[in-house]
This record gives structure tokens, C-alpha cells and sequence, in this order.
């Protein structure tokens, strides 16, 4: 069977080859959830997927190739896994940036172990330039979102004129990033003061009309 390797491993040609590996990412996943980072060993996830090392060495020869897929894996999970959509404000930006913080809180009340798989991933990355640049990639990926999200609500006028694009994607990926950890009330009384800090005046008062 012809082989195509990348940073992360075997790259998938056929279904079987597809669920194969994402059975393998899980299992990892699964490992680090339980075990953590440290308990990640090429037999644990081999055992947990129901293959033998041989097999998962096909898919990824190395544990550096285990360590990107995985990211690229968790960065798939956070973009296709919602909490259920509220009713459109009408502004895209604010809807997205609502959608985000109602995320957080989705991911932290009905499955922690994404939080808990991130941050082992995080705390080894201080020490483990491996670990880093996977997790580089992924975070990368999520600032390319909130930008896109700050761009377009600055764009459109939703969220007030003189904001920062690169600064106010900064402070709301370290803020989104931190509130899960406060629970429901902090993460919404943090929601509201973000939407003041961002939203244009006007859009303000039209939202408390639309309120009323």
C-alpha cells in the first residue's frame, strides 16, 4: 500500500485508512484525558484503539507525528463542535463573538476532557518543543478566527472605530481562554463587559431598543 507521510502522520487515502486514524487519535486523546500527558505511551493508545503498535506506527512512524495529529485533531473538534446557535442579533461579528463564549461554557459543562486535554498539551509545551509547534498550529488557527471576527465587526461597523485589530484578538483569545474556568455567571457578566468594551454606540442602542 503506497504510503503519503506528513508532520502528522500517514495521510488517509481511502475510508477505512480515515477511520482507522481518527480511531487512533481518539484513543490518544482518550490516554492523555485519563492518564495525562505523561501516561501518552505508543502501547496505551495501540491497547486503546484494539491494534497492535505495528499498526499505529503505519499511521504515525513517530511520537511527533502522534503529536500533531492530535492537535490537528482537538483544532477539528473546536471548529465543528457547538453548543446549539441563539437567536441571530442580526450583527454577524456579535453573533460569532456570543457563539464563541457560549462555546466555552458548552465545552466545559458537557465534555471537560477537552479542557483537560489542552491544558496537559499546554503544560508540555513549555517543556516540549514538539508539543509546542503542534499546539502553535492549533492556537494559530483560532486567532485566525477571532480575527476574522474582530475584522469583520470593525468592518461593518458593529464594534466601534480606533479598535486595535491585533491587540483586541489578543485580549479576547486570553479572555475566552480564561472564563470557562469562572462558571455560567462570571462567563456571562464577562460576556457583557466585552460587548461593551467592542460594540459601536449606536449598535448598543439599537440592541436595547430590540431588548425593550
Amino acid at each position: 500500500m503506497a504510503r503519503t507521510d506528513t508532520a502528522a502522520g500517514l495521510l488517509p487515502v481511502t475510508t477505512e485508512q480515515i477511520d482507522r486514524r481518527m480511531s487512533l487519535l481518539q484513543a490518544a486523546f482518550d490516554v492523555i484525558a485519563e492518564a495525562g500527558f505523561e501516561g501518552l505511551r505508543t502501547r496505551a493508545v495501540a491497547q486503546r484503539a484494539g491494534v497492535n503498535v505495528a499498526t499505529l506506527h503505519y499511521y504515525f512512524p513517530t511520537k511527533e507525528t502522534l503529536i500533531h495529529g492530535l492537535a490537528e485533531f482537538l483544532a477539528t473538534i473546536f471548529a465543528t463542535l457547538h453548543a446549539p446557535e441563539a437567536p441571530s442579533t442580526g450583527y454577524r461579528a456579535l453573533d460569532h463573538l456570543r457563539q464563541e463564549f457560549t462555546d466555552m461554557h458548552f465545552y466545559r459543562e458537557h465534555h471537560p476532557q477537552l479542557g483537560i486535554v489542552l491544558a496537559e498539551l499546554a503544560l508540555r509545551a513549555g517543556r516540549d518543543a514538539t508539543v509546542r509547534a503542534a499546539l502553535d498550529i492549533m492556537m494559530g488557527k483560532w486567532r485566525y478566527w477571532i480575527g476574522t471576527i474582530v475584522s469583520t465587526g470593525i468592518g461593518d461597523g458593529t464594534f466601534r472605530p480606533g479598535l486595535d485589530p491585533e491587540i483586541t484578538t489578543s485580549t479576547l483569545m486570553a479572555i475566552l481562554g480564561g472564563a470557562p474556568a469562572l462558571g455560567m455567571e462570571a462567563v456571562e457578566n464577562i460576556r457583557l463587559g466585552v460587548e461593551e468594551w467592542l460594540l459601536a454606540p449606536a449598535i448598543k442602542e439599537k440592541l436595547k431598543g430590540a431588548n425593550a
